[in-house]
């Protein structure tokens, strides 16, 4: 049973995705990740760009839950800069 993202994250700070890997190159931390403090949460800007969010979006499986259900973040969501 998959469990909803949060906006912990850890995936994108852990293992940025293939597209910021295709857009970005190898980074450690995919430059399209933004902590929003009114939402409490990250954001994906990839995934939110008009241009490049519907392939960023299906790649990432978006609507199909975490990737990391187990992961404590979940549980500690916060700007970890």
């Amino acid at each position: 049973m998959s469990k909803p993202c949060v906006g912990c994250g850890w995936c994108c700070l852990d293992n940025p995705c293939e597209e910021s890997h295709r857009q970005y190159g190898y980074q450690k931390r995919c430059p399209d990740l933004k902590w929003d403090a009114g939402q409490n949460r990250y954001l994906c800007m990839m995934m939110l760009d008009v241009e490049k969010g519907e392939q960023a979006r299906k790649s990432n499986h978006e609507g199909q839950g975490c990737y990391a259900p187990l992961n404590k973040w979940r549980d500690d969501i916060k700007d970890r800069g």
